[in-house]
């Protein structure tokens, strides 16, 4: 569940250098469980388990519109607004037909797609402690809203790219989401699965940390890796590790 409105997504594209490689100037900060006022969740890979809903959708946009580009090319660029992963797979030109498709087949099968083992368990424990709850995510609008609502929580605050708010892994959308929460960057932490998850985080100066059972790998040997949502209670300081 959510409260308030849902900050849909536009294209814009991230022309800022995106780096594979640990950079100081691009290193996520640490945690620290003595603190933690907010914890700012992703949604693919993290909340929900959407490779094969993403897989059915792109089978979709293949069989719709022509397009010979791979599920895997496809998949290898997620974690970005759409827009940008079009442009990235050289579809600019085909991107607003291979959205529409797309975001109809997805949203025709969410009530599928899994939500991972524990974490509406964890959500609520969260919730129960008065730790405010965000979402940055690089998923549109209505989509989204259909993932929230089968979660046993309210959100405060859930964001997706728009014309003044650039996309993962610009900084954009954690940063606006931190200032609606009214908290310290230092005081929260961001929960991701994509290098692009990792980058934003980075570059907003908000610690992170990268969850096991998502479809990407950490960049930097030093980011907390969780390898089941309980491990987020531990971060928080709620239980004992």
């Amino acid at each position: 569940m959510f409260v308030g409105s849902i900050v849909p997504v536009s294209p814009l594209i991230y022309d800022a250098k995106d780096t594979a490689t640990v950079d100081p100037e691009t290193s996520a900060m640490p945690i620290s469980p003595a603190r933690c006022d907010a914890i700012l969740f992703d949604v693919d890979g993290v909340i929900l388990d959407s490779k094969a809903n993403m897989a059915a959708a792109w089978a979709a946009v293949r069989a719709q519109t022509g397009t010979s580009i791979s599920f895997e090319a496809y998949f290898s660029e997620i974690g970005r607004p759409f827009a940008d992963i079009m442009a990235r797979l050289g579809l600019a030109s085909k991107a607003p037909e291979i959205e529409r498709v797309f975001r109809t087949t997805s949203a025709a099968v969410m009530a599928e797609t899994p939500i991972y083992a524990g974490i509406g368990e964890v959500l609520k424990t969260l919730a129960a402690a008065n730790i405010k709850l965000g979402i940055v995510t690089s998923k549109d609008a209505t989509r989204t809203g259909l993932v929230l609502d089968r979660l046993p929580v309210e959100f405060q605050c859930v964001t997706s790219p728009r014309p003044d708010l650039r996309g993962k892994p610009a900084p954009d959308c954690l940063l606006y989401t931190i200032a609606k929460l009214n908290i310290d960057p230092a005081h929260c932490f961001y929960i991701g699965d994509m290098d692009s998850d990792e980058l934003a985080a980075a570059r907003a100066h908000v610690p992170y940390a990268h969850v096991s059972w998502g479809y990407g790998d950490s960049r930097d040997p030093d980011i907390p890796i969780l390898q089941t949502p309980e491990d987020i209670l531990s971060l928080t300081g709620l239980v004992k590790p």
